[in-house]
């Protein structure tokens, strides 16, 4: 895209010619420039977990506080909040687990409609504690062909224009590190069509 637009602005005539071929090319260097900033977090990452130290905190109070932080922070969308205040015990990194949210958050208002919702739900059964992040919006694919959780994969119409996905890369590599899993699906909660993404980590998992 950059090259093309390149060679057609060399030959272009008119200003109106140029300034697209201008704009084209603009629009092809962000989103390169997004895709290098998604491979470098993506490595700091991996290469952080070596010496990551891992603790026992509370996962509901985390949670918690962090989505009251969202919902101040975008008057743009609904955020509720589901689940417990204390007491979900986990063991691993507070730090991580906020990042992995921010990642599910940030990817749920590329999807939500202004003022749509978004909800975020923790609940414990037996050994594992489940994080559910709710987004009214467009659906999944059926049958997708390619997975969602691969390096710059897309597979929904958003409101953001170029998005890319790269945050589910880093939200999958944080719950391997917890020993846990991420899902994804179509979903309906009072009439309201959307998407939600689970995150299963086990509450013993050392």
């Amino acid at each position: 895209m950059v090259r093309s637009s390149l060679e057609n602005l060399s030959h272009s005539e008119t200003e109106e010619e140029r300034s697209q071929y201008i704009g084209r090319a603009a629009a092809a260097t962000e989103r390169l420039r997004q895709i290098l900033n998604g491979m470098s977090e993506a490595a700091r990452l991996e290469q952080s977990f070596d010496h990551a130290d891992k603790e026992a905190f509370d996962l509901a109070d985390v949670i918690g506080q962090a989505t009251e932080a969202y919902q101040s922070l975008d008057a743009h969308h609904q955020f509720d909040y589901v689940g417990p205040t204390s007491g979900v015990s986990l063991t691993g990194s507070p730090e991580l687990m906020v990042q992995l949210l921010d990642k599910l958050v940030d990817n749920a208002r590329d999807f939500t409609p202004q003022d749509g919702r978004i909800q975020i739900e923790l609940k414990q059964a037996e050994n594992q504690a489940c994080l559910l992040v709710f987004n009214e919006g467009s659906a999944l694919p059926d049958n997708p062909d390619t997975s969602i959780f691969s390096p710059f994969v897309s597979v929904r119409k958003g409101q953001e224009e170029g998005h890319l996905g790269q945050g589910l890369l880093i939200v999958q590599l944080i719950a391997d590190f917890h020993g846990g899993r991420v899902e994804a699906r179509n979903e309906a909660r009072n009439d309201i069509e959307g998407v939600c993404f689970q995150v299963t980590i086990p509450v013993d998992h050392v």
